[in-house]
């Protein structure tokens, strides 16, 4: 097969693998159908078009045949995908052999357990399975992030704004295994495979034409876990009571689990594992070279200043709070959810742009990534740059309750989030969204930017990281 023909087949293929990467199915849809990072790339298909009649003609014949055999198929297949160019996922699992556990997280962690990780895993893949398609984080708050909370949150939301709803089923876990687990600072941090299969039924009951149903879902997730090294891990997965005091759970979630009697909140990695985020096989296969590493001399600093209690996953959590609250804000046109955690001169941009743009709904919205790429000190301030990839299909409703794609499917996007803190700065709570940083003092009203109790400035970065800069692609 000669250069040109081989061009064009690579073409071809790599058309029509890109609609079959997304998934509707909790943790999130990785991958895009389309991407918007400008540019033009008009010149490689026009000249694929022209290579193709120079091609001998059983070539022409098969690669047509080829074609015209996929559009039957999404034909035949019509009204089973909602409009969002879905396919249904087929993994062959986790390829290669997972990273050997590091020296240093053994020695952090003596006598850890890979065996009893991996039935906590198993239970928090199923219960999350629950959670998802009853839109109830409740019996799951206590053992996730802030920011694994808030991607689901915002989903539940734009669902919730369409009327749809999840149903999964006949899930069978394949496997489930140790990829890396690692020390960073003080935190230990664990990434687990899980190859599943499920059925996946998306019904939109106010707009049925964004129905969607795969049967025989295969798929392989990175589901990512952080926990204090050293701490003695107490069961959050298998039991309903306060791991400080022994309390009753009440299991009501919403922003914080917090234990009623003591005040002990269970999710900030201080009593056993907690999930942190939950990655797509081809976002975790995806080059990852910008991500800054434990090891680079920028944050050094932060990892020696004891009133950061930095590390990269907790900071990749926070950037992930942030723009899920974000996006949150400019559906609802309620910018609650972000002024504690921004800026005045942030704000002010971002009320600014809501009033200017169509009011807009996503029918879908998950983060592909989210990568610390950068982080300076000046003037005594750190400045930790985000790079987010997110994928989303925004719909306009018209009068009469019509809706409108303004993407024809889903599209992939970028951008850049900054979050900047003053150094040396003592956090009083980690409660980044629920509390006073100056004195932790639980806030009464979460559109005020000063505290009822100390009279603290919240959106300030002289106590805690705020966003100061969002950079949009669209």
């Amino acid at each position: 097969m000669n250069s040109k023909t081989k061009y064009f087949l690579l073409f071809l293929v790599c058309a029509v693998l890109a609609t079959l990467s997304a998934y509707p199915r909790a943790g999130g849809a990785g991958g895009s159908l389309s991407h918007s990072s400008g540019g033009s790339g008009g010149g490689g298909l026009g000249s694929a078009i022209a290579w193709f009649f120079l091609l001998p003609g059983p070539v022409k014949i098969i690669i047509l045949l080829a074609v015209a055999g996929y559009f039957v198929y999404k034909y035949m297949n019509k009204g089973k995908s909602g409009g969002t160019d879905m396919e249904g996922g087929s993994s062959a699992g986790p390829s290669g052999a997972p990273e050997p556990i590091s020296s240093d997280f053994i020695a952090a962690n003596p006598g850890f357990d890979q065996q009893a990780f991996i039935r906590k895993v198993n239970t928090a893949f199923l219960a999350i399975q629950d959670a998802w398609q009853n839109k109830n984080l409740a019996k799951v708050r206590r053992w996730i992030s802030d920011g694994v909370y808030q991607r689901f949150n915002a989903q539940f939301t734009m669902m919730n704004l369409l009327e749809q709803t999840n149903i999964l089923s006949n899930i069978k876990i394949k496997q489930i295994r140790i990829e890396s687990a690692a020390r960073e600072g003080d935190y230990s941090i664990i990434t687990a495979s899980v190859y599943f299969r499920m059925d996946d039924n998306f019904i939109c009951k106010r707009h049925p034409e964004f129905d969607e149903k795969f049967t025989g879902d295969e798929a392989t997730e990175y589901w990512t876990f952080i926990k204090k090294s050293g701490v003695a891990e107490k069961d959050l997965y298998n039991s309903n009571v306060c791991p400080k005091c022994g309390f009753p759970s009440n299991d009501k979630g919403g922003q914080v689990s917090q234990c009623e009697s003591c005040g002990t909140v269970t999710y900030l990695g201080d009593y056993d594992w907690v999930l942190c985020e939950i990655t797509q096989e081809e976002d975790y296969k995806k080059d990852a070279v910008a991500r800054l590493t434990p090891q680079n001399p920028s944050l050094q600093p932060l990892y020696t200043d004891k009133g950061a209690d930095f590390s990269i996953q907790l900071m990749e959590d926070k950037a992930s709070n942030a723009i899920m609250q974000y996006f949150i804000s400019r559906v609802t046109r309620d910018l609650k959810y972000v002024r504690r955690f921004t800026s005045d001169e942030l704000f002010s941009s971002i009320e600014s742009k809501l009033k200017g743009e169509d009011k807009f709904i996503y029918n879908r919205l998950y983060l592909n990534s989210v990568n610390l790429v950068g982080c300076v000190e000046s003037n005594n301030i750190y400045y930790a740059v985000f790079k987010i990839n997110y994928s989303s299909m925004r719909l306009k409703e018209e009068p009469g309750g019509k809706l409108v794609k303004l993407d024809q499917t889903v599209i992939e996007r970028g951008m850049q989030l900054t979050l900047a803190k003053k150094a040396g700065a003592v956090q009083k709570t980690k409660l980044w969204s629920a509390a006073c940083p100056a004195c932790g003092a639980p806030f009464t009203d979460t559109t005020l930017t000063q505290c009822d109790y100390c009279g603290a400035k919240i959106n300030s970065s002289d106590n805690d990281w705020v966003m100061t800069q969002l950079n949009l692609e669209d």
